[in-house]
């Protein structure tokens, strides 16, 4: 699978489709998850951000994943970062201060790696209550917001479950695989089953202007 990379033509076309200004498009380094040890970058992938009125598309093109595993993509965005204890915003924000934040993540779309480990995401957010949102907070103005994207390893597909696997947070996930500070709708996003899933990889793109 051949994976876009500067200036991708789905940015590109999405800037051009919507009228939006090259300048509205940005673009971030994808990294490991901090939950699966020190960061590092992934080599040959990238994610971008176009912001448009009333909403932003975002594309997630990716290396390093598990060929063959179900992974999901998070929306998360950040209303007012300016409360957060770093820049960037971390999950202990998100999830330990999520009022001041107002902070909220929901899901965005679901793939399975290529044999090669890559994979590609490309999802449209409105300014609006996220998808299984976790805290009603949503996606308000994108300028004044920060948004994380994070990505899911549910792993190997289980026969019988693959649509729940790539729509959920929880399905096909051991119990003890989630971490016990994430809320209760995250447990009950999904059927429990017997692997071992895990956060992966995450990006930030960083508000453009204060908080009104």
């Amino acid at each position: 699978m051949k994976l876009t990379t500067s200036l991708p033509a789905l940015a590109l076309g999405l800037v051009a489709a919507t009228g939006a200004n090259a300048s509205d498009l940005k673009q971030s380094a994808i990294m490991t998850h901090p939950s699966q040890g020190p960061e590092t970058v992934v080599e040959a992938a990238t994610a971008q951000l176009v912001a448009v009125d009333g909403g932003a598309f975002v594309s997630f093109d990716t290396t390093g994943l598990k060929p063959g595993h179900v992974h999901t993509l998070w929306f998360v965005a950040i209303s007012n970062p300016a409360a957060c204890a770093s820049v960037p915003c971390t999950g202990k924000d998100v999830l330990l201060n999520t009022e001041a934040v107002q902070g909220d993540a929901g899901f965005a779309r679901g793939v399975i790696a290529d044999e090669d480990g890559s994979a590609s995401y490309a999802h449209y957010q409105p300014q609006c209550p996220l998808t299984n949102g976790w805290f009603g907070t949503g996606l308000n103005e994108v300028a004044s917001s920060e948004i994380h994207l994070v990505v899911k390893d549910h792993g190997p597909i289980i026969e019988g479950r693959v649509p729940e696997m790539l729509s959920t947070f929880r399905d096909a996930c051991r119990t003890d695989s989630i971490p016990t500070a994430f809320p209760e709708i995250a447990f009950a996003d999904g059927e429990e089953g017997p692997n071992t899933c895990a956060l992966v990889q995450h990006t930030a793109f960083l508000a453009t202007k204060p908080a009104s």
